[in-house]
Parts: C-alpha cells; sequence; structure tokens
C-alpha cells in the first residue's frame, strides 16, 4: 500500500517539475519561472521598476497555479462474511463394565505344630584319644644322580633358495555407475487426542488382632531323693590269722619285733616271751578275746533316704492376642486425555545414483626365490642324567595314638511335638464387576460464519496544484542589469526543464 502511493505521489512530482512549478514554495532551488531574476525566481517584482524597464513585460506575463483532479487506485481494508468448516469437538458420555479386585477378610481355623522342650540326662562312654611318642626305624630310599655322556646322530635341516617361476591373478578394480531408484521413507508428525488411564494409589489404614508368642518364666517343684546319712564305727571280729600283718607269723604279733610270733612255734597254745602272747592286745596292737580269734573297727555308711522337692524356674511359650495396625495400598483407575504428536511414515519413490566396483582377473608372471629345505645327518654328544636308588636308614619319632574309654555324664534337650489351633484372618481377592460412566470426545464438521479482513483498490479522486506556464513572449527577454545588487540575470525561459 505505501509503495503504490509512494509511486502516485513521485509521478505528481515529476509532472509538476515538467511544467516549472514550484509546489507552492518559493525557493531558489525550484526551476525559475519565464521573466525571473536572480533575486525574485518565480516572476515577483521585488527589485522594484528596473525589472519592468527591462522589456519582460508586467508580472502577469509569469505562468499561473491551477488545481487539477486525478483518479488515484487507493488500498482499502474492508471486512467481508465468508463460509467457513469448522471441527467442533462434542463430549459424548459412555457406560462401560469393569472388574474391580476387592478385598474379604475370612476367619480360618489353622493347626500348628509348638515344639515342647524337655532336658534328659544320660550316661555314656567315649573312647579318649592320647598321644604317645616312639622312636622308631625307618628304611628310606635316596635317588643320587650320576651324568653319563652319549653320542648321537641327528638330522640337520638346511636351508637352499631356488628361483622360480609364477604366475598369479590379479584383481583389477573397476567401477561401473547406475542408476536405481528406491523408496525413501519420510516422517510426517500429527497431533493425535489419545486416552490414557492413570492408576492412582490410596492408602487404606486397618485394624486387626494377631496372637503373638511370648515366652514367659514359670515357677515349679520337683521331688529329689537326697542321701542324708551318716559314718559309724563298728567292731568286726575275723580269724586268728587275721590279726598281723607278717605272713611268717601265725598271725598274732604285728611285727618281728614283739618276739612273740617268731619264737611260737603256732599262735594258739603257745606264749610269746615278748609278745605276751596271743591274749596281750597293748605289746602286738590287736585285740584278741582268746587264741581262738581277733577283732577290729571299722567305718561303715549308714544310709537316710530322703524325698525333698526342690523348686526350679522353666520358661514356656503363651500366646496373647494383641491388636495391630497395618494399611494397604489401593489403586483406582482416572482416565484422563493427552494430545501428542504421531509420526506418520510416508515413503515416496527417488531416483538415486550409485557405483559398484567390479573386479576383473588379470593373469601376470613373476619370479620368486623359493625356499628348500634339505636334511643333512650330524654326529653329536649328548649327557643324560640317571638316578640310582640307595637305601638308608633313620630314626625318626612317631606319635601313635591310644584310645582309652572314659564315662561322662551329658544332658541332651528332645522337643515333643504339641499340635494346638488358632483362628487368623485371611485375606482373599474377590473380583467384582462394575459400572462405570466415561466420556469421548468426537470431533464434528460444522459450516460457520467469520468475518474476514479483506484488502482491496477503492478509486479515489486526489487534487493537486499544476504549474501552467504563460505564453512564450519572453523570448525577447534581454539580459536585465543588477537589480539592487543580484549579480546574474533571469535565465530564457526556454531553459527551465
Amino acid at each position: 500500500m505505501r509503495l503504490i502511493l509512494s509511486l502516485a505521489l513521485a509521478v505528481s512530482m515529476t509532472a509538476s517539475a515538467q511544467a516549472g512549478g514550484c509546489f507552492g514554495k518559493k525557493s531558489s532551488r525550484c526551476c525559475s519561472a519565464p521573466c525571473a531574476t536572480s533575486c525574485s525566481p518565480c516572476g515577483a517584482s521585488s527589485c522594484g521598476s528596473s525589472c519592468g524597464d527591462s522589456g519582460c513585460g508586467a508580472p502577469a506575463a509569469c505562468g499561473t497555479w491551477e488545481e487539477v483532479q486525478k483518479t488515484v487506485l487507493v488500498p482499502t481494508t474492508v471486512t467481508e462474511t465468508r463460509k467457513v468448516t469448522v471441527m467442533v469437538p462434542v463430549t459424548q458420555e459412555h457406560v462401560g463394565t469393569r472388574n474391580v479386585c476387592k478385598t474379604e477378610w475370612a476367619d480360618e481355623v489353622q493347626k500348628y505344630t509348638v515344639m515342647v522342650p524337655e532336658t534328659v540326662e544320660h550316661t555314656g562312654t567315649r573312647n579318649v584319644c592320647k598321644t604317645e611318642v616312639v622312636d622308631q626305624v625307618q628304611k628310606y630310599t635316596v635317588m643320587v644322580p650320576e651324568t653319563v655322556e652319549h653320542v648321537g646322530t641327528r638330522n640337520v635341516c638346511k636351508t637352499e633358495w631356488v628361483d622360480q617361476v609364477q604366475k598369479y591373478t590379479v584383481m583389477v578394480p573397476e567401477t561401473v555407475e547406475h542408476t536405481a531408484t528406491r523408496n525413501v521413507c519420510k516422517t510426517e508428525w500429527a497431533e493425535e487426542v489419545q486416552k490414557y488411564t492413570v492408576l492412582v494409589p490410596e492408602t487404606v489404614q486397618h485394624t486387626g488382632t494377631r496372637t503373638v508368642c511370648k515366652t514367659v518364666p514359670v515357677q515349679k517343684t520337683r521331688k529329689v531323693c537326697q542321701d542324708q546319712g551318716h559314718w559309724e564305727e563298728k567292731a568286726v571280729e575275723s580269724g586268728c590269722n587275721s590279726c598281723g600283718s607278717a605272713p611268717a607269723c601265725g598271725g598274732c604279733a604285728s611285727a618281728p619285733a614283739c618276739g612273740g610270733c617268731a619264737q611260737a612255734s603256732s599262735c594258739c597254745g603257745a606264749v610269746a616271751s615278748a609278745c605276751g602272747g596271743c591274749g596281750v592286745a597293748s605289746a602286738c596292737g590287736a585285740v584278741a578275746s582268746s587264741c581262738g580269734g581277733c577283732t577290729k573297727t571299722v567305718k561303715v555308711w549308714v544310709a537316710n533316704m530322703v524325698e525333698t522337692e526342690v523348686a526350679y524356674t522353666c520358661y514356656e511359650q503363651q500366646k496373647v492376642e494383641e491388636p495391630y495396625t497395618y494399611t494397604t495400598t489401593v489403586c483406582k483407575p482416572v482416565e484422563k486425555e493427552r494430545t501428542v504428536k504421531v509420526a506418520k511414515h510416508v515413503t515416496v519413490p527417488e531416483e538415486y545414483k550409485y557405483t559398484t566396483t567390479v573386479c576383473k582377473a588379470v593373469e601376470q608372471e613373476r619370479t620368486v626365490k623359493v625356499c628348500k629345505q634339505i636334511t643333512v645327518p650330524e654326529e653329536y654328544k649328548y649327557t643324560t642324567t640317571v638316578c640310582k636308588a640307595v637305601e638308608q636308614e633313620r630314626t625318626v619319632k612317631v606319635c601313635k595314638q591310644i584310645t582309652v574309654p572314659e564315662e561322662y555324664k551329658y544332658t541332651t534337650t528332645v522337643c515333643k511335638a504339641v499340635e494346638k489351633e488358632r483362628t487368623v484372618k485371611v485375606a482373599k481377592n474377590v473380583t467384582v464387576q462394575e459400572e462405570y460412566k466415561y466420556t469421548t470426545t468426537v470431533c464434528q464438521p460444522q459450516e460457520k460464519e467469520v468475518q474476514v479482513q479483506v484488502c482491496k483498490m477503492v478509486e479515489q479522486v486526489v487534487t493537486h496544484k499544476v504549474y501552467k506556464p504563460a505564453a512564450p513572449a519572453c523570448s525577447s527577454c534581454a539580459p536585465a542589469p543588477a537589480c539592487g545588487g543580484c549579480a546574474t540575470a533571469a535565465p530564457a525561459c526556454g531553459s527551465c526543464h
């Protein structure tokens, strides 16, 4: 629009300039009107009467300005009503069925086995190993190495080089250009509305009761048999031979120093001179009531078994009902919509050029050095090490393990299985069908009137001033003299272009 107005203005200015007009402004930069002086570029008689005496005539001989009307195309914005097809989203409601998992709690009787420990005391015999160190003579064999020298013959390979002509094939590559058509996959992106389901977790708190086993100390009593006896001294009678410890004597004397047993031929019926006979107890240290026997005093344990009750502590498992709180997470499906960009692949045929390299076989010849191996026999000396067995003896200390039986007491804990019953809460998942409502958005075409701004070229009448020159009487104008100091006279009328 601005370009069109600028062109129209430039055309009008060019026409005015060609007509000799100054566009309503008196300026020395304009083209001079006919009969104009340097003092008055547009023909005004500001210099006084000297201009009139120069032969130019009156000031009315100059040109005049006239208003001219012109039709110009002006761009104008106009509002028009047009029909447009618009895709209008419509929401539709549907009813569907889905499976929902619900948790049901049911009481269930469970049988369980409790192991009750019992302590049992045993007496056993175990073999104890004892170590004895014994000197033992061992024979062992030592391998003594000896070096033996031998002479042998071996084959030695020698290398000889021989010239040989070989034929070989060289693959010379050649490049061949081909033209083919291939399918090019181009990706186009389109926006698409997708529905998706999001599982939103919710935490649900529950309260339940559980059975807890606790170990509780219990005081009990048991009966124990104790031997509360005592020692008593008791006189025991024995024969004559049992009084003394000397075997040579008849039995009455305890030592040869008594002198009685050694001199008497027999104990009974004989009286020792130093011992005092069998009836004397103070000299021999034995108590004898008569020659027929002796009496000695021994200690004897008199048993007294008493049954007593002893208190002891044992631990028992007791079941206690205890309330507790637990939480479960339930996920609820929530349907949402999102607009995603979907890539669609469009296959477009496309010509392309490609080159292949084809190898052609060219046979050539060459002379090469060939290596040949020749076997030559050669004598050489070598040594071997032979080991000879030499038997030797050594004394070593050997440990022998001796097994000795030993009695010991040990206790074992035996667990007895006791079957019990308990009621527990069991969670069962039940699938239930449930109706739910969901909405879908469908786009439907609909015609709609839209106000559109349209640019149109409208004709418009424009008025502007045009300078019209006077009659060509100025051709006889002579150069005017200087008017009040003007150095140059007005140019001729024909010089204003």
